[in-house]
């Protein structure tokens, strides 16, 4: 373990992985020298794979980890110094592998074909006959330009839609019932398969579509999948920093009905 020692993410998780086979992953594109964490079970490599984009989203790596001992497969989590960014890069807005896709998003500073085909190589490698997972942390609440939170599933759009699986929602420290709790998903039509999304409901699970086409292509991971793998089988676990108690019941939920 004390090759480790450097990764907060490890330091912090150290009992919790002691079982688990880590690798790091490292690569350069440009001006971008990426390292990653790779995790899987040794007793059950093949299985669900989670992707963590964001190095400051400790309760979804923590969460992984969770999922990757219980369920088998494994993770892979951004090294990015603690931060969101790397190097001014956002790690899931950077699916975008031609010129053309990095002049239409927004957040991708080149295109990155090496990134891009690393990841999803090592997502495919370990994954079998399960979804294309992700794991994130979001701030409390909704607060529009001027706050820190950004979602809500109160909260709809004309590219999104909002199904809480409640009827009534709080803003607070989490929960299922929170605000900030929700699993994104995502597809090609204008509005969700109602069945899948009655699905999740049911299992006490907030829900919020993502309708994606190739004019609004944001180079995230979802939009990559929809677009370049054809498939809408793709879920991102949203809970509010910290929560990892109901990112962990998610996952739970979420692993019995896909």
């Amino acid at each position: 373990m004390s090759k480790w020692k450097k990764y907060p993410d490890l330091r912090k998780n150290v009992q919790a992985i002691k079982n688990l086979c880590v690798y790091r992953v490292s690569f350069r594109e440009g001006r971008l020298p990426w390292e990653m964490l790779l995790l899987f079970n040794p007793r059950q490599p093949k299985g669900p794979f989670w992707f963590v984009p964001h190095d400051d989203e400790n309760s979804a790596f923590a969460s992984g980890v969770y999922a990757v001992r219980r369920y088998g497969g494994g993770m892979l989590s951004v090294v990015a110094g603690g931060r969101r960014y790397f190097r001014g890069q956002d790690p899931n807005r950077n699916f975008g592998t031609t010129q053309a896709d990095a002049r239409q998003c927004r957040g991708q500073k080149s295109p990155a074909p090496i990134y891009t085909r690393t990841i999803f190589s090592i997502i495919d490698a370990f994954r079998s006959g399960t979804p294309y997972l992700a794991l994130h942390n979001n701030s409390d609440g909704y607060s529009g330009n001027g706050g820190s939170g950004t979602i809500s599933v109160l909260r709809s759009t004309k590219r999104s839609q909002a199904y809480p699986a409640f009827p009534k929602i709080v803003r607070g420290n989490g929960g299922l019932k929170d605000e900030d709790t929700m699993i994104y998903i995502a597809g090609r039509a204008a509005r969700a398969s109602r069945s899948k999304v009655n699905r999740l409901n049911r299992q006490g699970i907030n829900v919020k579509y993502e309708w994606v086409d190739s004019a609004h292509n944001d180079c995230s991971m979802s939009n990559y999948v929809i677009l370049r793998k054809g498939t809408d089988r793709y879920y991102n676990i949203e809970t509010q920093k910290g929560d990892r108690r109901t990112q962990r019941e998610l996952i739970d939920r979420l692993v019995r009905i896909w």
